[in-house]
């Protein structure tokens, strides 16, 4: 399959743009579509959102049986690099049209992929506990992780012109998480227990913190294995199409910078290793000046998030040129 296969992207039709009488969820003037159409957010945000994601025991359990790198590891001794890169694909490249699209857009994206993830169901190993893909708890987890690796990558990664990366005013940051609800709500999480504050969000990770640690079979299964599949399987012929996977990878330590700290104790690095992950961002930052550069961010944009969402993209930054004329 061509790397500019729309099928690897699209879920149905082709997504409508958000446009003068539509504008979507969101629209020019939010902050979400600042924050998620600033070119060097997309290209990253699959990984940001793994590393808050990873440590997380109930996920763990959904990527022990459905994720389909650790359930053809454990049937294959080797695999093409390629499932990789199209696992990183979809994860970006599906949920665009939700944000970027018009409003039928947005819904008919959002209910593939409740359906999508609706049968990951089963146990928790060493527990027994249900889980649930879909069930109230794993929808709210992947709401917070996915709009807070958005804008840890904006507020870490983002260059504005000759400006250096900085965080949101803290009124904008809670308008953020405002706006984001309704990505949450479309998702399927429960209305009540949405953050849409910095501080409610901060409360929310301190709730979940007992839900942190390491299934026994995690490592080996969804880590280990998989990554000695991809590796018995690789081919220099597949270095062009493993772009997005050796861009992330190149910058790991920066991008576990990017993380609060409370996060890297998650993950096991230990805090004597702050500084030097925070360094090695300090140093890196500069060579992220590279998207701002158009036809720079548009190629890496279209290889990771496809070509349907570097149109929903270029419509909508230009709809938020034209706003702020």
């Amino acid at each position: 399959m061509a790397s500019d296969d729309i099928r690897i992207w699209r879920r149905g039709p082709a997504p409508t743009p958000a446009g003068p009488t539509d504008y979507g969820y969101f629209g020019p003037g939010s902050q979400v579509w600042r924050v998620l159409l600033h070119p060097a957010v997309t290209p990253f945000l699959a990984s940001v959102t793994a590393l808050l994601e990873l440590p997380h025991i109930p996920l763990q359990a959904v990527l022990l049986d459905h994720d389909p790198l650790a359930v053809t590891a454990r049937t294959h001794r080797s695999m093409s690099p390629i499932m990789a890169v199209r696992r990183a694909q979809r994860t970006v490249g599906v949920p665009v049209p939700i944000i970027l699209g018009d409003k039928p857009t947005a819904d008919r994206v959002a209910a593939h992929l409740r359906r999508y993830h609706r049968p990951m169901t089963g146990a928790i190993p060493g527990t027994g506990e249900p889980y649930a893909a879909q069930g109230p708890e794993l929808v709210l987890f992947a709401h917070v992780t996915i709009m807070q690796a958005a804008l840890l990558c904006y507020e870490n990664l983002a260059y504005e012109g000759i400006h250096r990366p900085r965080q949101l005013p803290p009124a904008d940051r809670d308008q953020f998480w405002l706006e984001a609800k309704q990505f949450g709500l479309l998702m399927g999480a429960t209305p009540d227990e949405i953050p849409t504050t910095c501080a409610e969000v901060a409360t929310y990770y301190a709730a979940i913190s007992h839900r942190y640690g390491v299934i026994d079979s995690f490592t080996p299964t969804v880590a280990l294995a998989p990554a000695l599949a991809l590796l018995r399987g690789f081919t220099l012929s597949q270095l062009q199409e493993l772009t997005p996977l050796l861009l992330s990878a190149l910058i790991t330590p920066q991008l576990i910078a990017t993380i609060p700290r409370p996060a890297r104790r998650n993950l096991g690095i230990p805090a004597l290793l702050d500084p030097f992950l925070n360094l090695s961002l300090t140093l890196t930052r500069p060579a992220l000046r590279a998207f701002t550069i158009r036809r720079f961010a548009e190629a890496i944009e279209r290889r990771i998030s496809g070509p349907d969402a570097v149109e929903l993209a270029t419509n909508a930054r230009r709809l938020r040129n034209a706003a702020a004329a």
